[in-house]
């Protein structure tokens, strides 16, 4: 009897199952390491968030200060000594002599001596028209009596040449007998620094019956 040997196919059996485990555990690795790496790439990839930070200017840079230009040696002149021109010969002093200034004769100034007035006043020569004799009649019968002052003005010559009555007696017909015993007579005239002068004088006139 004559046993022919022949080999089983690849994927049959146990070894089938072990290629096709092994296969499927490769495509498990590569799908595992595809996805890490692909992600870890993706990660790498993505653009991170920009941080700006400003930049800066730089310094100007120092410049050098500019040497100042050397100068050159300097040479002083010195002008040569002014030699003096000769004096022209000294002239004779003139002596002059100086009267001394007049001095002026002081004046005593002049204290006004005070003015040295008399008023006017009666004259003994001319009396006032005045007394018993004088009193008016009606007065009298009606015992009017009374005090009068009368103003007169006194010219340079003594005359009585205006009179008023400047207090009144209370009744008409004794201030009329005051103003009629001044009118027309004569007064001592007023003197002023001895110089008769024109003057105003208040003369009182007293009427009065009880007078013996």
């Amino acid at each position: 009897m004559t046993y022919t040997y022949a080999e089983s196919p690849l994927l049959s059996g146990r070894k089938g199952a072990a290629l096709a485990a092994v296969v499927l555990l490769h495509l498990v690795l590569g799908f595992a390491l595809y996805s890490g790496l692909g992600a870890q790439i993706k990660k790498a990839l993505d653009p991170a968030p920009l941080n700006l930070i400003p930049i800066e200017r730089p310094p100007e840079p120092v410049r050098p200060l500019p040497q100042a230009p050397v100068l050159k040696e300097l040479k002083l002149y010195v002008a040569p000594p002014e030699v003096p021109s000769p004096l022209p010969p000294a002239e004779p002093e003139l002596t002059v002599e100086v009267a001394p200034p007049e001095l002026p004769q002081m004046i005593q100034p002049s204290v006004p001596q005070p003015s040295v007035r008399v008023p006017a006043r009666l004259d003994p020569k001319h009396p006032l028209r005045i007394g018993e004799a004088y009193y008016p009649d009606a007065s009298r019968r009606a015992n009017e009596m009374g005090r009068c002052v009368v103003q007169v003005t006194v010219a340079v010559d003594g005359r009585i040449t205006s009179a008023a009555i400047q207090s009144s007696t209370g009744f008409s017909r004794l201030d009329a007998a005051c103003v009629n015993a001044v009118r027309g007579q004569r007064m001592l005239p007023a003197f002023e620094d001895g110089k008769p002068i024109e003057s105003s004088v208040a003369i009182p006139i007293v009427w009065n019956l009880t007078e013996k």
